[in-house]
C-alpha cells in the first residue's frame, strides 16, 4: 500500500479512508475469528460451529463468515493496490513488466485463496484435505513467494541495487518454476488422506526447485551493495537490506536445506509431522515472510521518519538478536529433537515417536527446556524493533502532498 504511489506517481483521493477500512477489517477479523475458534472449539456455538467458529482443519481454522470477510479484505486491499499502480500500469507499454508482474502477483493472491471455499463439513476427507493444502502450499507457499519476490524486487529497483531488466528476468524464473512445478509440488504433503502414492514422489522432487530465484537475486544485489560501499556512497536504506539478505538466507536454509530434508518420501514416511516440521517451518516462515515483512516495514519507516529518529546501530542489533535467535530455535532446539524422534519413529515405529513416553525423555527434556536461550534472544530484537517503531512513529516527518497531487518518484514505468 505504501509502495502503490512510488508506482503510480500519486496518492489517489481518498485513499487514506479505503486503508481505514481495511485496517478496521483486519481488526473484526482476527478478534471475531480467534473468538469463534475458542467458543467452537468449547462446543458452546452449537450447530454454527462451521460458519463462525472452528472448523475443524488444521491451519485454516477460522470459520466460514470470518473466511467471507478474509476474502473480502483482499479484495479491498487489490483495490487500494490497483488504484495506487493504475498510472504506472498505464505508462509501462510491457504488459510483462515489473508494475504489470505486481499487479497480476495481487490479483494472485485473493483468487487462489478461493480454494478455502471448495469444501464444507460434508466433504470427503481426500478432497477437503486437498483443498486446504492447496491454501498451505500453493497459496501460502507458492503464491505468497512470488509476490514477495516481485515485491523484493521492486524495493531493490528503488534502491539501485538491481537493474530492472535482471528482476524481471529473475521474476520470469519465479513464475516459471511455480507454474511448472508449484501445483504438483503440493503432492508431497498427501500423506494420510487416501491420494495416490505418485503424487508424493513427484510433489517431494518438484517442490525442491522453488527457493531459488529469490536466492540468485538477492546476491546480484549484494554484489551492487558492497561497491557502493567500497566507493563510499551513502545508502540510507541498510536496515531494509540487512533484513532482505536474512529473508534470502533463510529462504535458502529453512524453505529449501530444511525442506529438503523433510521432503524426500523415505524421510517424510518415518517424519512426517514430528520435530523437523516446525524446524522447516520457523526456518521457512519467520525467516522467510517474517524477515521480508520486517525489511518492508524498515523501508517505509525510513521513507517517513525523520533522520534523527532514525539509528541503524540499535537496527543491526535487533537483526542479529532475531537471526542468532531463530537460528538457536532451528538448529540448537528442533532439530536435535527431530532428529531423535526420526530415529525412535525409524526403530519402534512412527506411533513410538509420538508416545508421551518420548518427550518425557531426559534428553529431550533438556534441549527442549534450553529453547528458552534462543528465544530469549529472539525477542530481545523484538522488543528493540517495537521501541524503535514506537520511537519513530512519534517523530514522523510532515507530508508535503496531499492525495492526489503528483509525487516526485524514481519513474520504474519505463522499458530502459
Amino acid at each position: 500500500i505504501y509502495a502503490a504511489p512510488l508506482v503510480g506517481g500519486r496518492e489517489p483521493k481518498r485513499q487514506g479512508l479505503l486503508v481505514d477500512i481495511l485496517f478496521w477489517a483486519l481488526i473484526v477479523l482476527v478478534g471475531g475469528s480467534m473468538a469463534g475458534e475458542w467458543l467452537g472449539a468449547k462446543g458452546l456455538l452449537g450447530n454454527n460451529w462451521f460458519l463462525f467458529g472452528h472448523q475443524g482443519m488444521e491451519y485454516i481454522e477460522l470459520g466460514r463468515f470470518w473466511q467471507v470477510i478474509l476474502a473480502l479484505g483482499m479484495l479491498i486491499w487489490l483495490f487500494i493496490v490497483f488504484r495506487g499502480i493504475k498510472s504506472g500500469l498505464k505508462r509501462e507499454s510491457d504488459k510483462g513488466g515489473l508494475i504489470h508482474l505486481l499487479f497480476y502477483s495481487s490479483i494472485a493472491i485473493p483468487l487462489f485463496y478461493g480454494a478455502a471455499f471448495f469444501f464444507n463439513p460434508g466433504t470427503n476427507i481426500t478432497m477437503s484435505d486437498f483443498w486446504r493444502w492447496w491454501i498451505i502450499h500453493l497459496w501460502v507457499e507458492g503464491i505468497f513467494e512470488v509476490f514477495a519476490v516481485v515485491v523484493i524486487g521492486f524495493l531493490l529497483v528503488q534502491m539501485n541495487l538491481v537493474t530492472k531488466k535482471s528482476t524481471v528476468r529473475t521474476l520470469y524464473f519465479q513464475l516459471t518454476i511455480l507454474l511448472g512445478s508449484g501445483v504438483i509440488g503440493i503432492g508431497h504433503h498427501y500423506y494420510y488422506n487416501g491420494s495416490s502414492e505418485v503424487w508424493i514422489g513427484l510433489g517431494s522432487v518438484f517442490s525442491c526447485l522453488e527457493v531459488i530465484p529469490l536466492t540468485l537475486l538477492v546476491l546480484e544485489a549484494y554484489e551492487q551493495y558492497k561497491m557502493m560501499k567500497d566507493g563510499g556512497h551513502h545508502f540510507p536504506y541498510k536496515a531494509t537490506f540487512w533484513f532482505l539478505i536474512s529473508t534470502a538466507i533463510w529462504n535458502l536454509v529453512g524453505a529449501g536445506v530444511l525442506g529438503f530434508l523433510i521432503n524426500l518420501p523415505a524421510v517424510s514416511y518415518f517424519e512426517h509431522g514430528q520435530f523437523l516440521t516446525p524446524a522447516h517451518g520457523h526456518g521457512a516462515m519467520m525467516g522467510v515472510y517474517g524477515m521480508f515483512a520486517i525489511a518492508v516495514w524498515l523501508y517505509t519507516l525510513r521513507n517517513i521518519a525523520k533522520k534523527e529518529a532514525w539509528n541503524d546501530k540499535w537496527l543491526k542489533i535487533a537483526c542479529w538478536s532475531l537471526n542468532i535467535g531463530l537460528f538457536g530455535m532451528v538448529f540448537i532446539n528442533l532439530l536435535p529433537v527431530g532428529f531423535l524422534q526420526l530415529k525412535k519413529a525409524f526403530e519402534g515405529g512412527y506411533w513410538s515417536s509420538r508416545a508421551p513416553e518420548f518427550l518425557k525423555q531426559d534428553t529431550v527434556q533438556t534441549l527442549l527446556t534450553w529453547r528458552a536461550v534462543p528465544d530469549t534472544i529472539f525477542l530481545a530484537g523484538i522488543v528493540i524493533l517495537v521501541i524503535f517503531s514506537i520511537r519513530a512513529l512519534f517523530h514522523l516527518r510532515k507530508p508535503t502532498h496531499q492525495e492526489g497531487e503528483a509525487l516526485p518518484v524514481k519513474d520504474i514505468a519505463s522499458d530502459e
